[in-house]
């Protein structure tokens, strides 16, 4: 995933996002996504209701919502769900697993809340309108592909030798990041399925413009493959919850 889709869209009460992640791996342009969203409080609903209903008393608005809310928590402990305003259910559900049959509650919180929403809450959505695209790139960038036994960049690999990227956001960290190897499907597109990739975990170079790494003893002279570069990096002692991936061009294993 070398490339993602930023779109946004804005109303006169506030703006979100949704940024679509192209997947390089797949064949065409495959895309998951993810809404970037912003949160509003009970203050801010009351607000909007003030707007719409010109005299509406705000301070009637905040005792019923605390009501509502001291009731809602009271049938929760009782173990009930609640119909929450007809816009889904919130109930209460055993999160973990655990060993034998018996549970110690001073171990770990058995109990999690969940929340189940009506159709009448996933029908507002769609009157969400997309008014703006953007387009940004924050993936791992491999811009070169050097053999440093040979010194040349022709795309003849050394195998059990080292290999030098150059190209941007290329550091690695986190605990399933990596490089990889990943062979091709007879159309020449890399194979999806993460059990065939080959991890290259010798890296004596770890940088965001440079990547160096050992090649594995046991590769077949002649096979092709692309290389993969998967971190997690955002920024000094920060990491991100989704990988970030980028592709080489072809190699070829001499």
């Amino acid at each position: 995933m070398a490339e993602k889709l930023t779109t946004k869209f804005l109303d006169s009460d506030g703006s979100g996002k949704i940024t679509l992640y192209a997947n390089k791996l797949s064949n065409g342009r495959n895309f998951y996504g993810k809404f970037e969203r912003n949160t509003i409080d009970t203050n801010t609903l009351i607000a909007r209701i003030q707007k719409r209903k010109a005299g509406t008393n705000e301070l009637s608005l905040q005792q019923t919502a605390g009501f509502l809310k001291e009731e809602i928590l009271e049938a929760l402990s009782r173990g009930e769900s609640v119909n929450v305003l007809d816009l889904g259910t919130m109930y209460p559900s055993i999160q973990g697993r655990y060993n034998g049959k018996t549970f110690d509650p001073g171990e770990k919180q058995l109990f999690t809340a969940k929340f189940t929403p009506s159709q009448i809450a996933n029908s507002a959505l769609s009157k969400v309108s997309i008014k703006e695209i953007s387009v940004a790139d924050t993936s791992p960038l491999i811009t070169s592909v050097i053999n440093l036994l040979t010194g040349k960049a022709d795309g003849i690999l050394s195998k059990g030798k080292s290999v030098h990227l150059d190209g941007e956001r290329l550091k690695i960290d986190g605990e399933k990041g990596g490089v990889f190897l990943c062979p091709l499907n007879e159309n020449k597109e890399p194979v999806q399925d993460e059990s065939t990739w080959i991890p290259c975990p010798i890296i004596t170079r770890n940088a965001g413009k440079n990547l160096e790494f050992f090649l594995p003893d046991e590769l077949e002279s002649g096979a092709e493959f692309r290389i993969l570069v998967r971190t997690y990096y955002l920024k000094k002692d920060e990491l991100t919850k989704t990988a970030r991936e980028g592709l080489s061009e072809t190699v070829t294993i001499a």
